[in-house]
């Protein structure tokens, strides 16, 4: 079953059309795209992209290689435990539905950047840091920085939260585009 259809089945097809009417999301309708998220990295492993792939889908965003630009973004850019694979997700989210093609375009662009910071700060306020290796240890008390530790990391609920910073990640990022701050 697609995530599609485990939304409709779980909580009927109202919380797709309230995105595809424009309206604001219901709060199930954005639980659904969390739920994306969570399942996409606890199967696909890959934080940027499974934040990414559950905006997109839900909210039927372009893809223009994105997904495939996002590949190097895991593990907090490229693995290096810098800024958060979730987040960086969910603001290309942000920037694929609210920039703009044009460079030129400046009070688009300034309407993404808002956007961006409002999300950015949600993130903030609820983790204290957007740096992946900051966050595993905000949440485990540790940081994967060694391969050879995997299985700790996986007896020590580490995927669970990726994965649960994956859905928040997704989540907000979903409900700040489905209601943007004003350009002004």
């Amino acid at each position: 079953m697609n995530p599609e259809q485990f939304a409709e089945q779980r909580w009927g097809p109202k919380c797709r059309q309230d995105a595809t009417d424009g309206a604001q999301a219901s709060g199930k309708y954005l639980d659904a795209i969390a739920v994306s998220a969570f399942d996409n990295l606890r199967t696909y492993s890959n934080c940027c992209r499974s934040t990414l792939h559950a905006v997109q889908f839900h909210l039927r965003l372009p893809d223009i290689g994105s997904l495939k630009a996002s590949a190097a973004l895991a593990g907090g850019i490229g693995g290096t435990g810098e800024t958060c694979g979730a987040i960086l997700g969910g603001l290309m989210a942000i920037g694929l539905f609210l920039g703009s093609d044009d460079p030129r375009d400046e009070n688009t662009q300034e309407r993404a950047r808002q956007a961006a910071k409002r999300f950015v700060k949600q993130i903030l306020d609820r983790y204290g840091s957007t740096r992946c290796h900051e966050l595993q240890e905000a949440l485990i008390g540790w940081r994967l920085d060694d391969p050879a530790r995997m299985e700790d990391w996986r007896a020590a609920g580490g995927p669970i939260a990726c994965a649960t910073i994956c859905a928040e990640a997704a989540r907000d990022a979903a409900a700040i585009i489905l209601d943007p701050p004003d350009s002004r």
